[in-house]
């Protein structure tokens, strides 16, 4: 039994297309957003702030990342990034899924994301997983998507104390 797929993207400014041309564009520019996002997650894991810096707009940002803080230049999230995660005893591991893209034309695009968020602090012997969701706006410059907006709100979160090698629930439950 052959099964025929046929499936239409929506292209550029809404409109619907069955334009060759216009659908690999927008599969190319979905897959450059996702690539963007974990490229930046795996920045935040590798303590590598150029990085981080570089995957959003120069200017007209806004990053609001809650209790952490609201940012409108990424060298001012980079500056906190570096106080408070970049040290040896921060183990962290971001892993985004579940992407939702969306094209809206040829130089905008929005995108949700789920979180999962790993942190061993060997330093206070702690553990935390936090899960959360991204609601982010992108732009299209030089050819290169950046990020142009980002929200992060959690939405659950397990803080575990390592003590005489059993771990302690400290808290679960909505932050």
């Amino acid at each position: 039994m052959r099964i025929s797929y046929r499936f239409c993207l929506k292209g550029y400014y809404g409109l619907m297309t069955d334009n060759l041309e216009s659908r690999v564009q927008v599969l190319e520019d979905t897959l450059a957003i996702q690539n963007l996002k974990h490229s930046y997650l795996n920045a935040c894991d590798s303590k590598d702030v150029p990085v981080i810096i570089s995957s959003f707009v120069s200017s007209s940002c806004l990053i609001d990342y809650g209790p952490v803080g609201i940012f409108t230049n990424p060298a001012d999230l980079a500056q906190v990034f570096k106080e408070v995660a970049c040290h040896d005893f921060m183990l962290e591991s971001h892993h985004a899924h579940n992407p939702i893209i969306k094209i809206l034309d040829s130089e905008r695009a929005s995108g949700d994301w789920s979180l999962t968020y790993h942190l061993i602090n060997l330093s206070n012997e702690t553990i935390t997983t936090l899960q959360g969701s991204y609601r982010d706006l992108y732009q299209k410059a030089q050819g290169q998507w950046l990020i142009q907006e980002t929200v992060f709100r959690a939405s659950s979160s397990l803080n575990l104390e390592i003590e005489e090698r059993m771990l302690k629930v400290i808290f679960a439950g909505k932050p």
